[in-house]
């Protein structure tokens, strides 16, 4: 008697801790972007096949990355140190309220993704795991992928998409399958889409794959 409870209650927990390790969401490719929010140039610079990212509740966002991300000279790997600060990465439709990694509300809205990385300043130790992050902009107030926009202007159109002090940050954790598709769990909460694009460095002759992945959902201990 004591040995068949034992057994029920081991199936039991092995089916709670299934359920409780389920992911929160689900990832599936769409096609190209056509929403007229983004200008011409920028949906030319997007991959084809874009992802949504949702819930049994309905979809939270849209994501299509930038064909090719630009690298500092000379680079040759698949670093996100290697990218340009301040530029294009790609773009995001939220079709419902979400929050960034800092536990930050996003609205529903189209916003641009630029790379940039966290200051290394006293106030920011200990935010991330890492210093790289994906930054929105409002559609409307970037319209030019090729443009490289330097720190304190981005910081002034991410503080504009938010309407706080702070930019809506989307950090990026290290790509633990190659760029295969996915929507992972990488601890403490945290989901991150996983795919991946190609980079180029500036001044380059070739491109090179470049796996990423974004956390989209949960935040940090801030």
């Amino acid at each position: 008697m004591h040995r068949r409870w034992f057994i029920t209650a081991t199936l039991m927990s092995c089916v709670a801790a299934v359920l409780i390790a389920a992911p929160p969401s689900k990832v599936e490719t769409i096609g190209a972007c056509t929403s007229p929010d983004f200008s011409d140039a920028v949906k030319a610079s997007l991959q084809a096949q874009g992802f949504r990212v949702s819930t049994d509740a309905g979809t939270i966002c849209d994501v299509w990355l930038a064909k090719t991300l630009q690298q500092s000279s000379g680079s040759t790997s698949a670093d996100y140190g290697s990218l340009i600060p301040g530029s294009f990465t790609g773009v995001i439709i939220y079709s419902a309220a979400a929050g960034d990694y800092k536990g930050k509300g996003i609205s529903p809205g189209s916003y641009t993704m630029r790379y940039q990385t966290m200051p290394s300043d006293g106030n920011h130790m200990g935010v991330s795991p890492t210093p790289d992050y994906f930054l929105l902009s409002l559609a409307s107030a970037d319209q030019d992928p090729a443009a490289v926009i330097e720190y304190e202007p981005l910081l002034a159109m991410g503080r504009k998409a938010s309407k706080t002090n702070h930019p809506n940050p989307l950090f990026l954790t290290a790509p633990a399958a190659g760029g295969n598709l996915s929507f992972k769990d990488t601890g403490d909460g945290h989901w991150a889409l996983e795919t991946k694009t190609k980079a180029k460095a500036k001044g380059g002759a070739s491109e090179i794959d470049f796996p990423l992945a974004i956390v989209l959902v949960g935040k940090g201990e801030t």
